[in-house]
């Protein structure tokens, strides 16, 4: 059975109309899929904080063994319970944040049915030697999306309208810090020329970018990135903000 919504190679396209060739009505049909509109690439996401915002607490504890863990840390919500015994883990820390939550907004005309758009999350990640040697430079990677839900993240959100709000857990992209008093960017590693704070506001910060992705004839494009600094309040009453480019 013949393939829809697939680009046709551009050689094939040239061989319809070939010297003695007369195109199918198909082979039109194909042509004609295969040529985007300039409006179709019209697309982008608008964000901004949102005047709405959420208070949760959380249990903050850190691994025993940071060197043979595979998780450092972990946070967890605080349901109104007391905080748990996690094997491996100590508790250190429990307290509330506030913050606010991120309105989204579609740029330009979209089918939403037909181009299936996600908002898709990228976490910014410092150079790392891999286990096998090679040394991943630093900038923003896509986490899989079953992995930054074992964190309390996502990496991938579905388009159901052309303005959502977004509650994406910010305290999530956090981590204690040595004295478990103040957090660092969850992910990073205490070292000379690690980045902890902001210049002006003097507070903790994890970077993100954001953008769409959409689908065109089977292919997948994505708009151009708008980065955010997630900004940590100093405490319960100094809600985490956003610097958003």
């Amino acid at each position: 059975m013949e393939e829809i919504n697939k680009f046709t190679q551009r050689e094939e396209l040239k061989t319809y109309f070939e010297t003695g060739k007369y195109p199918t009505q198909g082979q039109f049909g194909r042509f004609i899929d295969n040529y985007v509109h300039l409006n179709e690439f019209n697309f982008g996401i608008e964000v901004k904080p949102a005047g709405e915002y959420e208070t949760k607490n959380y249990h903050f504890y850190v691994a025993k063994d940071l060197k043979n863990s595979h998780r450092g840390h972990i946070n967890l919500e605080d349901t109104g319970n007391p905080p748990q015994d996690i094997d491996g883990y100590t508790h250190v820390l429990s307290r509330g944040f506030g913050y606010r939550y991120l309105n989204v907004k579609l740029s330009g005309e979209l089918d939403i049915d037909k181009h299936k758009p996600k908002i898709i999350i990228k976490r910014y990640k410092q150079k790392k030697r891999l286990y096998s040697g090679y040394l991943k430079p630093p900038g923003f990677y896509k986490e899989c999306n079953e992995d930054a839900i074992t964190w309390g993240r996502q990496s991938e959100y579905p388009v159901t309208s052309t303005e959502m709000k977004l509650d994406i857990n910010p305290v999530n992209y956090f981590r204690p810090g040595a004295d478990y008093k103040e957090f660092y960017p969850a992910g990073t590693f205490n070292r000379p020329g690690s980045f902890r704070y902001s210049v002006h506001h003097r507070k903790p910060y994890s970077l993100i970018q954001m953008l769409l992705e959409i689908e065109v004839n089977g292919t997948k494009f994505r708009s151009n990135p708008v980065t955010i600094k997630i900004l940590l309040g100093r405490d319960e009453s100094d809600l985490i903000n956003y610097i958003i480019n």
